[in-house]
């Protein structure tokens, strides 16, 4: 009888053990994973942030795009990327995928901009029949003169008024659930 007390015991206190070690490393991970979403700069509420003007750029049909022709989107990402960053290159998929994904959270869209000549110079970053929008700024006005990109890639998330209200420095999980639960808290 001692004996199977003893054991019983023994496997209450391994399997509380096993319980608190799954608890403790499921918040870690979920803490992990909230900084790999977490801006490099989010405008608070009260905060009036810069609003981004109105500009044309070329589309990879050689189109003219204005940046008032997403007016209608209540939150729109804008990611810029280089030609030349390996890093923007590993992040393509990423964000392909999230493009796929962002009209189930709501009134959202996404818009590259790519520092290049042509659509020429980076289709080898994209999978065939690629439906990502993608804009080239090839002398930088944009990106720099408009946006103030110093790194590549930068994301810049803007509301309705075309407020810069959140920026991300460097790749991320772009199709992840996390990051699109967080996206959808600013609808």
């Amino acid at each position: 009888m001692f004996v199977l007390v003893i054991v019983g015991l023994l496997a209450v206190f391994l399997f509380w053990r096993y319980f608190v070690a799954v608890t403790e490393g499921m918040s870690k991970y979920r803490q992990s994973e909230f900084n790999v979403i977490k801006p490099d700069f989010e405008a608070p509420q009260q905060l009036v942030a810069k609003q981004i003007p109105d500009f044309v750029l070329t589309d990879r049909f050689k189109n003219k795009v204005k940046f008032s022709d997403f007016n209608s989107v209540d939150l729109l990402l804008v990611n810029i990327w280089s030609a030349g960053c390996p890093v923007c290159r590993e992040e393509v998929p990423e964000l392909t995928a999230m493009d796929k994904k962002l009209s189930s959270i709501g009134n959202v869209a996404l818009l590259t901009i790519a520092v290049a000549d042509s659509f020429e110079d980076v289709s080898s970053y994209f999978p065939q029949g690629t439906d990502l929008r993608i804009l080239f700024d090839s002398d930088n006005k944009v990106a720099k003169g408009i946006f103030g990109t110093e790194k590549y890639p930068e994301t810049f998330v803007l509301n309705k008024q075309r407020r810069v209200i959140a920026r991300f420095d460097g790749k991320r999980p772009w199709h992840s659930d996390t990051m699109l639960t967080y996206l959808a808290g600013f609808l």
